[in-house]
């Protein structure tokens, strides 16, 4: 029989067995012991935001080492709580809450099951109808008769009210368990109460609602069920883990798959419970990378666990350590058994704040408690590990005083390895500024730069400043057609190149996909301003070696504008340089344009007229007009060209020059080129039908480079055949020549494609680009139209003749068919036909005509006839 003495220095040693003696604390009588171990376990309550409690079973009360009702601040102390929440829930007075909260454990403990620790969350609803989450964990104390228990009860509604249960359990379960490309299953009385989203995915599971209540053994293959159950017998404890075997998991589609498992003993609902973690491995890596997942795993698992305990270090009046526990040694290794006062924490180098200024030593949490008798909370300190490593930690410090005053005070302080979240919020905030590709900053970080280099600049130096626009040309092409891994090398090389030749720069930019922006100062007048620009050019046009060993050239088209002449508002000047930029697109690619003021009305007209077109078509605004192609030789009409017009509502009739370059910028064309198509085949297909002589007709349809850029145009040309019934060869597609130089192997393969599809192809306006002979020989085209500027001058101008002659002579060289084009007298025809043209267009056979004007040039067929009389 133990003698009262006994038992409260018993009770003493329970209380300090979750604290490791560094070293042992000055002796003292039992009595003492004991109040010195209250003392500290109260300060812990105070320090943790926690109330820390005992209970010796099986017939001692609970004994509180502080009051339960502390946890209820805010509160109205004489209301009535509800356990559990709700309309069925037991009425009880805040003073008898701790003991209906510890009430599952004390029932537990005295029906004879001695588990090693517990964990639970308990549930009440406040007077005022708020549900509380309460945490309840506790640690059986080693070798002590009777069993004694030690544990805390702490607050978890809200997560930032406990930072040290809860800090970063939101993020870790998030990542390891929500967003997990592991299943996690975790199941109760053998039947699923929950499972994240792989775990559906992993089984084929239609929904959440299919998998809750079934029966775990449902998942198992019965080949590897009776060991499955074998191994689930091992876990008689929380926290008990067996991990690292394989089964076959049955999913719901009846097929099967090889999964690793790692199952673990918890608890739901405040009840036992278990976790079971599945990995695919039916497409196992290699042996290496399978062992270093599952070490990976292991090391989540262990993270997870270890954010749920927070470091706590006792340190006596001459900054020596008194006490510790396990995490405080995880968390700051060497420096707790060789560090003196504040280099426990620093290792004895300088410690920094979050903005990265120096910490000084007395503000530092330590000091402020042993110097001025002050608690400190979560202050953030960094540091170096003892490793060399940046390290962030919270820090929280409380002095503890005896009864009698300060002599023999000792310090309780907590810490948190709050490194992670401090880089990822680091990073965070990086990448709100930069472009996380080039390393450059992004829109937002360049306005800011922007703003701030207005605001602080003078009259003189705000002269001298000059922001330019940069755009690369066709680089979607590079996309859709080597891939985005190419497009990034191109999009790396060019803010490389901005870099090194820009190193004066006040902020370089990556606005948005293949949009740069530079704020450069010196640039001191316009034509400075120009000069750099077309340096800037020059130098971005070089060819870019791609990793592959190919050469890739990439033209910008830029703006720039002096910020002298705009306005002081960053976003402004950047839309003024984006402006200036689209000007010079306008010019042609690989251009520059500088700013002035009435491009803003140009843009803006532009901006407007390109949000009216991208309704034109299904508002039914856009028609067809056709102008004849007829023969030279006997005057037959062989074919019409469609040609677009857009009733605009308020600009009335708008011809192709005003509105086709536009679409061709904003990528409508596809659109618009598409629904040309469609229209014109319908119409083609009726004509052939009713008229015999428009049986072999042809319908010309002009086609933009940009559509033979993308992937849509040969989808867009069959279904406009298919749905009229117009055969392929009765349509012709011209293409201007400057379309046509490029030696892209994307190009060339298209044009290939439609010519074995069975379309005709016609070089249009031809004369006026840059083809070479080799070039033109190797393009699959079958007509080639002389341009309307050199046919202007047949029978008035001997040089137009001789080029119009030398057109002819080689089209026909080349097996290939010659149309004058912009025929508007007979002289002029009559000189096309002396040269050898074969066919002719121009408003002296007929102006562009509405549809119901065409059927004049052919009779129709008698039965057609008939039935329209």
């Amino acid at each position: 029989m133990t003698s009262p003495g006994a038992d409260r220095q018993g009770m003493a040693d329970a209380r300090l067995g979750l604290l490791r003696s560094a070293p042992p604390l000055a002796p003292a009588g039992a009595f003492d012991q004991i109040a010195d171990a209250s003392r500290q376990l109260t300060a812990i309550s105070d320090l943790t935001n926690v109330v820390v409690w005992e209970l010796i079973a099986p017939d001692a009360g609970i004994i509180w080492h502080a009051p339960f009702e502390r946890l209820l601040a805010g509160q109205d102390p004489h209301g009535t709580y509800l356990v559990p929440p709700g309309v069925d829930g037991k009425p009880l007075y805040a003073t008898e809450l701790g003991e209906a909260v510890l009430a599952p454990l004390v029932q537990t403990v005295r029906a004879g099951v001695t588990w090693e620790n517990y964990e639970l969350v308990q549930e009440f609803q406040s007077p005022d109808g708020e549900v509380h989450k309460m945490l309840v964990r506790a640690v059986a104390v080693p070798d002590s008769v009777p069993a004694r228990f030690l544990g805390i009860v702490a607050d978890v509604s809200d997560p930032g009210e406990v930072p040290w249960i809860t800090a970063d359990v939101g993020e870790r379960l998030t990542l390891l368990v929500e967003h997990s490309p592991d299943a996690i299953i975790v199941h109760q009385d053998g039947l699923v109460v929950y499972t994240n989203p792989a775990g559906l995915r992993m089984g084929a599971v239609k929904s959440l609602e299919a998998a809750i209540g079934r029966p775990i053994t449902s998942f198992i293959s019965p080949d590897d069920l009776t060991s499955t159950i074998a191994r689930l017998a091992q876990l008689k404890d929380p926290g008990d883990v067996v991990k690292g075997f394989e089964a076959m998991m049955v999913r719901d589609d009846g097929s099967e798959l090889p999964v690793e498992v790692a199952s673990a003993r918890t608890s739901w609902g405040g009840k036992p419970a278990f976790q079971v973690i599945l990995r695919d491995v039916s497409e196992r890596k290699l042996a290496e990378e399978a062992a270093a997942a599952r070490a990976a795993i292991e090391r989540r698992y262990a993270a997870a666990v270890a954010a749920l305990e927070e470091g706590v270090v006792v340190i006596d009046r001459e900054g020596a350590v008194a006490a510790t526990n396990d995490s405080a040694t995880r968390i700051l290794g060497t420096r707790l058994h060789v560090g003196h006062g504040d280099e426990i924490f620093t290792g004895g180098r300088r410690a920094v704040r979050e903005d990265g200024s120096p910490f000084p030593i007395d503000a530092l949490p330590l000091s402020v408690a042993l110097s001025r008798r002050e608690a400190t909370t979560n202050v953030v300190v960094g540091v170096r590990d003892e490793h060399g490593k940046d390290q962030w930690l919270s820090v929280s410090s409380r002095p503890l005083g005896d009864s009698e005053g300060a002599d023999n005070a000792t310090v309780v302080c907590s810490v948190s390895d709050i490194t992670d979240r401090k880089q990822l919020l680091d990073r965070l905030a990086w990448e709100a500024r930069n472009d996380p590709l080039t390393g450059l900053a992004n829109r937002s970080g360049f306005l800011t730069a922007v703003q701030s280099a207005i605001e602080t600049s003078d009259e003189e130096t705000l002269q001298s400043l000059v922001m330019f626009f940069f755009d690369l040309d066709r680089f979607k092409l590079v996309n859709d057609s080597l891939g985005h891994a190419v497009g990034d090398e191109v999009l790396l090389a060019v803010a490389e190149r901005l870099r090194a030749t820009m190193p004066d720069v006040i902020s370089l930019s990556r606005l948005h996909g293949d949009e740069f922006a530079a704020l450069e100062p010196n640039v001191t007048d316009t034509d400075a301003a120009l000069q750099r620009a077309e340096e800037l050019r020059t130098i971005l046009s070089r060819p870019v070696q791609l990793s592959t060993g190919r050469m890739l050239s990439v033209t910008p088209s830029i703006g720039l504008v002096r910020l002298a002449d705009v306005g002081r508002e960053a976003s402004d000047v950047l839309q003024d340089a984006d402006m200036a930029m689209l000007q010079a697109k306008t010019r042609g690619r690989g251009r520059v344009a500088i700013f002035d003021a009435g491009l803003r009305e140009e843009v803006g007209n532009r901006l407007e007229l390109e949000h009216d077109l991208r309704t034109a078509v299904e508002n039914g605004e856009l028609r067809l007009e056709y102008q004849p192609l007829a023969s030279l030789a006997n005057g037959r009409v062989l074919g019409l060209e469609a040609l677009v017009r857009w009733e605009h509502p308020r600009r009335g009739l708008l011809l192709p020059a005003r509105f086709v370059g536009l679409a061709e910028e904003s990528e409508l064309i596809v659109a618009l080129g598409g629904w040309v198509l469609e229209a014109g085949c319908a119409q083609m297909a009726r004509w052939r039908a009713m008229y015999p002589e428009a049986t072999d007709s042809f319908l010309a349809v002009n086609v933009s480079p940009r559509q033979l850029d993308g992937q849509q145009l040969m989808p867009a040309l069959r279904s406009a055949l298919e749905k009229s019934g117009l055969p392929a060869g009765a349509l012709m597609l011209e293409i201007t020549e400057s379309g046509l130089v490029s030696d892209d192997g994307h190009l060339n393969g298209m044009l290939e494609e439609l010519r074995e599809f069975g379309v005709r192809l016609a070089i249009d306006d031809f004369g006026t680009g840059y083809s070479s002979l080799s070039h033109l020989k190797r393009l699959p085209v079958s007509y080639i139209k002389v341009d309307r500027s050199f046919v202007s001058g047949l029978g008035t101008d001997a040089e137009d003749e001789r080029i119009v002659a030398a057109i002819t002579e080689l089209g026909h060289g080349l097996g290939l068919r010659v149309i004058a084009e912009g025929v508007e007298n007979r002289q002029q025809r009559h000189v096309a036909r002396e040269l050898g043209c074969d066919l002719y267009q121009g408003y002296l056979l007929a102006e562009p005509r509405r549809p119901r004007d065409i059927p004049a040039f052919w009779r129709p067929r008698p039965s057609a006839a008939r039935a329209a009389s």
